[in-house]
């Protein structure tokens, strides 16, 4: 069977984007307990996740272009490859839709992951703000007014 690595790279992939896809949805539960080290550390395995999955795909890139040369298919498609291999091709068509369907699901809980993000990050700001804040007043000059927490000072002469 001549597509037989590019079936086994595709499923590689298919493997690794499901991993992800679960992992992305721990993702919520660090951000809500704002475990900076876990984060951190999910962030250093997002991007193993992000190299092996570029190695991945460059694998069955490779396995399709052999396939392809052992075929002699100028044109690499779902429906050339049937031609030649219906089940092998069948299969991978199987699994593309998987890693379309795992791929799209990945980028929502991302985006889901990103507004958490950015939520915490605007309350943490807002702590530290209320910890420590700035005068938002500027005087007629237009530099910011430096009051201190006990007193506040009029530039006005």
């Amino acid at each position: 069977m001549v597509l037989a690595e590019a079936v086994h790279s595709a499923e590689r992939l298919r493997v690794a984007l499901a991993e992800e896809v679960d992992a992305a949805r721990g993702e919520r539960q660090l951000l809500r307990s704002m475990d900076s080290a876990a984060l951190l550390r999910r962030a250093a395995a997002r991007a193993e996740f992000q190299a092996r999955v570029a190695r991945l795909e460059e694998s069955l890139h490779d396995a399709l272009a052999a396939a392809a040369e052992r075929l002699d298919l100028r044109v690499v498609t779902i429906a050339s490859l049937a031609a030649r291999e219906p089940g092998a091709a069948s299969t991978l068509s199987v699994i593309f839709g998987e890693v379309r369907a795992l791929a799209a699901a990945l980028a929502e809980l991302d985006r889901l992951n990103q507004f958490l993000a950015t939520r915490a990050l605007r309350l943490v700001r807002s702590y530290v703000e209320a910890l420590s804040p700035e005068p938002r007043a500027y005087d007629r000059r237009g530099l910011r007014s430096v009051a201190t927490t006990a007193s506040a000072v009029s530039s006005r002469v």
